[in-house]
């Protein structure tokens, strides 16, 4: 089932939130199917890998494995009986902002407990992840504190990335070496390397290992000469207007960045943030990370230094890979590059809340020229993760949260979207029944502040 330009998703009452109550849409194979899949996974690594842990971590690391194992087949249980969604008990990190969320939640839904297959697919979805990271907490072992269990998929993904990242690498540092200081923004030559990049970071987004439920996700081909193949699958492309954003603005700009995956994703986004400086747009870059395993692949702290540490490796010294890892490393410590893991991007909140919720951060990327949004859970915390109709402007969905102005890049995998022109929805869908949630369509949308 997709969405129409009037009406939404037609079994979903219009501008509800999506959830796994109704069987037509992508929630409930999510809720039903996906999810307990991801966790199986965990389970599944966690016993295999039990024994490497415990020698790199100790025999109480070993043990503490134990209990993981044993919260996370209940955590499965409880999704799988559509269970009352409980309150979180590990009392670390977001559990109070989580705890008040759920009781709010209960007055919401009319004092009946929250559950899994019943309430708003967007934060059902994030909580199962924050239990994960609650049955690491409650083992009360120091040594498995910050473990990611989804360490071993991503690091497959960036392997398996490694010819497609040569191949934009080796496309990249010719572009690179003819910026100078005099460049000036408004010359074509470099609205259209920032467009070539835009494109590439927006499929780059394919590379997901949350949709695929931790089976591999890798790119592969050339990422530079696919992009002519792929124009036909963009159905909203606002890449110019974001550049003229820069460009008005002119040189010295700060730009965040609000990362998804890791692997080659992470790699494009880096890719593009060397552009940004090197170019004088950006004087400085903020990445923004989750501050726990996410979504299987999403991006932490770590894993931008095992990529870097990675890339620097190369094969000799004229490596591709080890001289952008050399520039990129400079970019950091000089404090060009900065990378934040805010405790918001874990919360179950969508982002027109963060004002009330984190206000800090709020103001924080309102001091930015230029906020990048990565991906599709980005995507619908932007918009709410409603049932709009696919006509509304991006604006309107944000629903008063634009603290600058705003660009984001995903490609769709669920079943929500805004921003198309009147008809196009139908038209994809005769084209492609599920558009809306393979990954196989994207949307470049910006939203200005001015």
């Amino acid at each position: 089932m997709a969405a129409t330009s009037t009406g939404g998703l037609p079994t979903v009452p219009l501008h509800a939130p999506l959830s796994a109550k109704y069987k037509d849409t992508f929630a409930y194979p999510t809720i039903k199917d996906r999810c307990p899949v991801i966790l199986c996974k965990v389970i599944d690594h966690l016993h295999r890998e039990r024994n490497n842990i415990g020698r790199e971590l100790g025999a109480e690391a070993m043990e503490g494995l134990y209990k993981v194992v044993e919260e996370l087949s209940k955590l499965r249980y409880e999704m799988q009986t559509n269970k009352p969604i409980l309150a979180l008990v590990d009392g670390v990190g977001n559990a109070a902002i989580w705890n008040k969320f759920l009781e709010q939640q209960q007055t919401n839904e009319n004092m009946n407990s929250p559950a899994w297959f019943s309430s708003a697919w967007l934060w059902v979805e994030c909580y199962m992840y924050r239990r994960i990271t609650q049955a690491v907490n409650l083992t009360g072992v120091p040594q498995l504190k910050g473990l990611d269990y989804f360490r071993q998929q991503k690091e497959e993904g960036y392997q398996g990335s490694l010819p497609s990242m040569r191949q934009l690498s080796a496309w990249l540092l010719p572009q690179l070496a003819k910026l100078s200081p005099d460049t000036q923004l408004a010359d074509t030559d470099w609205g259209q390397t920032w467009a070539t990049l835009v494109q590439v970071c927006l499929w780059g987004n394919k590379c997901d290992l949350s949709i695929s439920a931790g089976s591999k996700a890798v790119a592969s081909g050339d990422p530079v000469t696919g992009l002519e193949h792929l124009k036909q699958n963009i159905l909203t492309n606002h890449t110019s207007d974001a550049w003229q954003c820069l460009v008005t603005r002119g040189k010295g700009a700060t730009i965040d960045i609000v990362m998804d995956n890791s692997g080659f994703e992470l790699f494009t986004d880096l890719c593009l943030a060397d552009f940004l400086v090197s170019c004088g747009a950006a004087s400085k870059v903020r990445m923004r990370v989750k501050d726990q395993p996410w979504f299987v692949s999403d991006t932490t702290m770590h894993d931008i230094t095992w990529t870097l540490n990675q890339l620097a490796r190369g094969v000799d010294n004229t490596d591709t890979l080890a001289l952008l890892a050399d520039r990129w490393s400079e970019y950091m410590q000089s404090g060009i590059w900065t990378v934040q893991a805010d405790s918001f991007w874990t919360f179950p909140h969508s982002f027109n809340m963060m004002a009330d919720t984190d206000p800090d951060l709020y103001i924080e990327l309102g001091q930015a020229d230029l906020v990048i949004f990565k991906g599709d859970l980005n995507y619908r915390k932007l918009v709410g993760d409603l049932n709009w109709e696919t006509t509304v402007t991006l604006s309107t969905a944000l629903q008063g949260f634009l603290p600058t102005s705003i660009l984001s890049l995903r490609t769709a995998k669920a079943d929500v979207m805004v921003g198309l022109e009147p008809g196009q929805a139908e038209m994809v869908t005769k084209q492609d029944p599920d558009w809306m949630v393979t990954g196989q369509w994207g949307v470049i949308q910006f939203a200005s502040s001015s």
